[in-house]
């Protein structure tokens, strides 16, 4: 079992539908994502090619508004052209990282588990691990 670590940072939007406290307000933040994974290295030598990873993970978040889906935010950002991202779920930190756990598990069948930890301050963040037999998919749109 080999087992790589990959790490960025995103600048995105988001706000929390429905949420009572502040973060119901449409605000940013510079997310620092941290990837782990587990797994068999294919015939190329890697177990995750870093660019890929790149571009199914930082690609899609960087410079969005990432949203639910409920949000009537939607309709009206898609309308004045906004770069979105609109999720089947609110966009928090924690979601956020099942996002990415999902997507690992999606795009790269050769990975056995992964674990993603999303920080949306230097001091807080969300956590995920996920094993292939306990798939999550979080359900995603994009409109660029």
């Amino acid at each position: 079992m080999f087992e790589i670590r990959w790490e960025t940072i995103v600048d995105s939007a988001h706000r929390l539908y429905e949420h009572a406290k502040k973060c119901a307000f449409l605000h940013g933040h510079s997310y620092r994502i941290r990837l782990r994974m587990g797994g068999k290295v294919g015939d190329d030598g890697m177990l995750v090619d870093f660019g890929l990873l790149k571009e199914k993970i930082h690609n899609l978040l960087d410079h969005k508004v990432i949203l639910n889906r409920r949000d009537p935010l939607v309709e009206v950002l898609k309308n004045a052209g906004q770069r979105l991202v609109i999720l089947d779920r609110n966009p928090s930190a924690e979601n956020l990282a099942l996002l990415c756990c999902s997507i690992v598990m999606q795009e790269f069948e050769n990975v056995s588990w992964v674990e993603a930890e999303v920080f949306e301050t230097p001091t807080q963040s969300g956590f995920v691990s996920m094993e292939r037999g306990e798939v999550v998919r979080v359900e995603f749109e994009v409109f660029e």
